[in-house]
């Protein structure tokens, strides 16, 4: 059958993101008002610990917040326990190279979600060149082990108290930290040694059951 034209389903940012008593921003019932809630809660709780962020992208699906690296452990900490938000659940801990762009070079970006209450934070940590060092939070999610250990690999970021900060996708060896802007792109790492012992590959020793026999296929002859 002849094929009709292809038709590409497109989403739309809603162009009115604002939090308002009606609910029926974004298009989502009820995400605004736990938004707002949310938004109140903050502001009475943290005060001006926690700075707001203008014209973010994400504002239609969650808040955005800007934090001071000396004080992530103790707002961390009453995000998670408080019974007014309970963000029992870490979901990225990413960073953000802004190299020559800002004073500060370097962005962290937690996402935070709470399973509750439904909400969302995003939270963004400057942190300096000269100093790249914050807090793990991997006390209080112990999800954040590979993600913090993977920012360490790629950006350089120092997670202080992580108990297990190595490499993750880059080998031992591995010189510098790839994902930064200013990382040389044809830059060549130290040939890696020979691993003594050598260990031997053991796939041939795998046994696997049959999982089913199967039928032998006949070979007839045709009448000419």
């Amino acid at each position: 059958m002849p094929k009709g034209p292809r038709t590409e389903t497109v989403y739309k940012m809603p162009e009115d993101t604002t939090p308002s008593a009606s609910g029926e921003a974004c298009g989502c019932s009820g995400v605004p008002e736990q938004q707002l809630r949310l938004t109140e809660n903050l502001d009475r709780e943290f005060g001006d610990v926690l700075l707001t962020v203008p014209d973010h992208s994400w504002k239609g699906y969650g808040l955005t917040r800007a934090l001071d690296r000396r004080v992530i452990l103790g707002v961390f900490e009453k995000l998670k326990e408080d019974s007014k938000f309970l963000f029992s659940m870490l979901v990225d801990v990413t960073c953000v190279d802004w190299l020559d762009q800002r004073e500060e070079r370097f962005e962290l970006v937690y996402q935070l979600l709470s399973l509750t209450f439904n909400h969302r934070l995003c939270l963004k940590v400057a942190v300096p060149e000269s100093d790249p060092e914050v807090d793990s939070v991997r006390p209080l999610w112990p999800a954040a082990n590979f993600m913090e250990r993977e920012v360490w690999d790629m950006f350089g970021i120092k997670f202080r108290g992580h108990g297990d900060l190595r490499r993750i996708l880059m080998y031992d060896e591995f010189t510098g930290h790839p994902l930064r802007k200013d990382y040389p792109l044809r830059r060549k790492q130290p040939r890696v040694p020979l691993r003594s012992p050598e260990l031997r590959n053991t796939a041939s020793d795998m046994q696997r059951p049959v999982l089913c026999a199967l039928p032998v296929r006949q070979n007839f002859k045709t009448s000419e």
